[in-house]
């Protein structure tokens, strides 16, 4: 037995306390575990500020005294790192990789490479990643696994200072604490819980087992048995109304043998059948002794109620019956005639109503039994006499005739049976059916006739010929009936005869239209058909069955032979197709292929069109199946040739993508490799101005000064194709960005110029949020807003405005200046490397900004553009999916 039934089997007073006990587990479990997921990522957070703080301070220093060249005051200070809670590996790297300090007199002097200790090789691979993203920033690094958080400062000239801080004391101290909390507050759930559990055992428990011993009092029959609950609650309202349930059942157990003795005394016939051949009678009234039968017989289970049914109407009720068993509607009536145990026999209006269980299988049957012989009798009667009226009268635009059995004359017509045949009236009186009806007609309708003189029928229809008096033949369709005596002896024949020509016309017209069909659909390799998921009946065209390559003359194919027809690997896609038809579910089209054993592959193309009906009747679908093989080629040739192109773009691409990656390494190498002499053009004109400069006239110190900003301008330029080069092979990154909070930071770097020039600064910015690189938006930002300080600085009131808005699905940046400006017809040309409008004695600068700008917004995937005029200022945009 499984847990749940176990638990659906517990007494209410022991489940609910156990389900609170459970509830008070779980949620104690819950929020333990939420307080230990958290412990190591905020101890990693809060030692990675503390150790900032403190390595922006030592950074500082080192940069200093590296700088001064004073290698025992560095040491020293890698030394006193230890004093850092936590901190126990410190190393100063040099740019070759030398170890130049440490906490460990014994690494100084060693390649960073050659140390021996379990966190080196770590350490390497993480100073290696540092390194090539090229950070100016302190870096740190959390290691949950081992509890470590490493930290990587840049120091002048190369340098790095690796550290490394032991958070296991920290992290376990915080798991302590969340430990000792959730215990607490699961101590105090679990009590309360415990008080929960017995005041429900004391106030509800109890009253609802007194409860359940009334209603099983009420259930063995005992109907006086009341509750004795009071209060406003809901138990005591359940008491009430089952209080009320058992007065009502007492009222309805007195009225139920009331009206039980009402119907033993009344002529009707309550009767009550099991659903098994033969309908043995399970209950019957004692009404039932007026056909001379005791209840005791009927009831001893070998009654077969079938038996005492008229052999007429025994097939006809039987039928009928099936029907209603298998498709309903539960509540019906039929009329027969049953024997008495005289032998008579009565007619019976039997009113029937079906008990079905929750699977629609009938269980009981039960009639109520009327004897209507007196009604059937006087009805029968009236039937014969109002007959000929009613179909003389009432239906004159059917001709109607009343034929001798014998002479087989025609006793009496109607206008329009004289008007169909082209005779009158007296003509017509004066022929029989028989002169008038051509060959082959005439024998189908002997051999029909004969048999209802026989008795083996009781009429017939047919669809026959006249010849009119003209001579001309009419198509009709007629229906003769034979009207019997008392005795059963044959009276006469009531027939009517009703003219089909247009509709045999219509039928010819009809058939010309459909074989027109079948040659357009044969024209056009098009084959439709019809599926009907009600009766299951299918319909196909000639074209179909040419399509799959069956001869129609076979009939429809069953789905095995239908699936034969088509290739291997799509016979049970097809057959799928298929099944989801008979079942009345939605299909969709498919495109298939025939088998190569029957011939020539071809495609072939099915398409479904389903029709629902009103009341949850099952849908029928029409489709057709195209021949599309042409198409198909064409397709594949198609195909190849896009395939061929593909080749060749991809071909494309890699060269193209070699060679942007070796005009990257060009530019890299040349940047570094111009670093060398400029550093010793840098110090051997410095030497020279510091120490020749007083011997040096007018010009040469001019010379000195312009030199030294040549190699200013070289070194920023260098810089700025380095930048350039690592924003092309640097991977972007996709995180959170607080615009306003970004462009502020942005902003408090360029205080110092704004500050001398004046500038006013006016942010229009949205509240905006942009998943997107950080550090490319801010590469972008500072190149943006320092061009539009510098170039508006000689005006007479210097203005920056910087602005952000959403609109049509994306997020747009601005940074707007009143400067100089530019003329449009050079906009593309700004954005390219080493591209100036200006000259640098006016506004110094090396052409690589803007191309930076472009450069990070496209790898961020969006669009930069500007908008000027010459002397109205400049507006650069950035553009963002939002």
């Amino acid at each position: 037995m499984s847990a749940l039934a176990v638990l659906t089997r517990m007494p209410g007073r022991w489940l609910v306390p156990l389900l609170l006990l459970g509830l008070v587990l779980c949620l104690a479990l819950v929020n333990y575990v939420v307080h230990i997921r958290g412990v190591t990522e905020r101890v990693a957070k809060q030692e990675s500020r503390i150790l900032r703080e403190r390595l922006s301070v030592e950074q500082t220093r080192l940069d200093v005294q590296t700088g001064a060249g004073n290698a025992l005051l560095v040491r020293r200070l890698i030394g006193g790192l230890a004093l850092h809670s936590g901190l126990d590996h410190a190393y100063l790297i040099t740019a070759q990789g030398r170890v130049e300090a440490s906490l460990s007199r014994l690494d100084i002097g060693r390649n960073f490479d050659e140390l021996q200790g379990p966190w080196t090789a770590t350490l390497g691979r993480l100073l290696q990643q540092v390194q090539a993203q090229g950070s100016p920033q302190i870096t740190t690094v959390s290691i949950p696994n081992a509890s470590r958080l490493v930290a990587f400062t840049p120091i002048q000239d190369g340098r790095w200072l690796v550290t490394s801080v032991n958070m296991s004391v920290p992290v376990a101290e915080q798991m302590a604490l969340a430990g000792r909390e959730v215990l607490r507050g699961s101590l105090m759930a679990l009590a309360v819980a415990a008080l929960l559990a017995g005041m429900l055992q004391w106030l509800w428990f109890h009253r609802a087992r007194h409860l359940s011993q009334t209603l099983d009092a009420i259930g063995r029959g005992r109907t006086g048995a009341r509750s004795r609950l009071e209060g406003r609650d809901e138990l005591a309202e359940i008491g009430a109304e089952v209080n009320r349930m058992a007065e009502r059942l007492e009222v309805d157990q007195a009225e139920i043998r009331h009206l039980h003795a009402v119907v033993n005394r009344s002529p009707v016939v309550v009767i009550e059948w099991r659903n098994a051949p033969g309908w043995p009678v399970v209950y019957v009234n004692d009404a039932v002794s007026q056909w001379g039968y005791a209840k005791a017989d009927v009831l001893n289970g070998h009654w077969d109620y079938s038996q005492r049914i008229h052999p007429d109407d025994i097939e006809r009720v039987r039928a009928e019956v099936a029907g209603y068993l298998a498709h309903g509607p539960d509540e019906y009536g039929q009329e027969y005639r049953l024997r008495c145990a005289d032998g008579r026999w009565v007619w019976v209006d039997d009113r029937t109503t079906l008990t079905r269980d929750p699977s629609g299988t009938v269980v009981g049957i039960s009639g109520i039994l009327v004897d209507i012989t007196a009604q059937k009798e006087a009805q029968q009667a009236v039937l014969d006499q109002t007959e000929l009226l009613r179909m003389f009268y009432e239906m004159p635009f059917i001709g109607m005739a009343i034929a001798s059995p014998g002479s087989r004359r025609w006793l009496q017509v109607n206008d329009r049976l004289c008007e169909i045949l082209g005779y009158s009236r007296e003509q017509l009186l004066q022929k029989t059916w028989m002169e008038m009806t051509p060959e082959p007609d005439l024998q189908a309708d002997l051999d029909l006739f004969q048999s209802v003189v026989e008795g083996r029928r009781t009429s017939y229809q047919m669809v026959k010929r006249f010849v009119r008096q003209d001579g001309t033949r009419v198509d009709t369709d007629m229906h003769a009936r034979a009207v019997r005596h008392a005795d059963g002896s044959l009276r006469h024949f009531l027939i009517t005869v009703q003219d089909i020509s247009e509709r045999v016309q219509a039928e010819t017209v009809l058939r010309e239209h459909k074989e027109l069909l079948e040659q357009a659909e044969a024209m056009a390799g098009l084959g439709s058909w019809s599926f009907d998921a009600e009766g299951q009946r299918s319909w196909w065209s000639e074209q179909m069955f040419r399509n799959v390559g069956l001869d129609p003359a076979t009939g429809l194919p069953s789905l095995d032979v239908y699936l034969e027809r088509l290739h291997p690997d799509d016979r049970a896609r097809v057959r799928d197709f298929m099944q989801a038809m008979a079942q009345g579910r939605d299909v969709a089209a498919a495109d298939f292929r025939t088998c190569p054993d029957h011939g020539p592959v071809r495609w072939l193309r099915g398409t479904v069109e389903r029709h629902a009906r009103p009341g949850g009747r099952p849908p029928y679908y029409t489709g057709t199946l195209l021949d599309i093989t042409p198409v198909k080629t064409a397709e594949e040739a198609l195909r190849h040739t896009n395939e061929a192109l593909e080749r060749r773009v991809a071909e494309r691409t890699r060269q193209l993508s070699e060679a942007n990656r070796e005009l990257e390494a060009f530019s890299y190498t040349v940047s570094h490799d111009l670093r060398a002499p400029l550093r010793g053009i840098d110090g051997y004109s410095q030497l020279l101005q510091e120490a020749y400069g007083d011997h040096l006239d007018e010009d040469g110190r001019m010379f000195v000064q312009r030199i030294r900003r040549g190699v200013d301008q070289m070194r920023q330029l260098i810089a700025d194709l380095l930048a350039y080069s690592r924003l092309e092979r640097r991977t972007m990154g996709h995180e959170p960005v607080e615009l306003e909070q970004l462009v502020e930071r942005v902003l408090e770097g360029f205080s110092a110029d704004t500050e001398r020039c004046g500038t006013a600064v006016d942010l229009h910015i949205e509240p905006m949020t942009l998943e997107l690189d950080r550090d490319g938006l801010s590469l972008a930002l500072r190149n943006l807003i320092g061009n539009a300080i510098k170039f508006s600085s000689a005006a007479e009131r210097p203005l920056v405005q910087v602005g952000a808005r959403s609109e049509d699905g994306r997020k747009t940046l601005w940074v707007r200046d009143n400067g100089v400006g530019f003329d449009m017809r050079y906009h593309d040309r700004i954005f390219g490397i080493f591209q100036r409008l200006h000259r640098a004695e006016d506004y110094p600068g090396t052409g690589v900004g803007l191309a930076l700008v472009s450069k990070a917004v496209q790898r961020m995937g969006g669009r930069v553009w500007a908008e000027s005029a010459p002397g109205a200022g400049a507006t650069f945009y950035m553009a963002f999916p939002a």
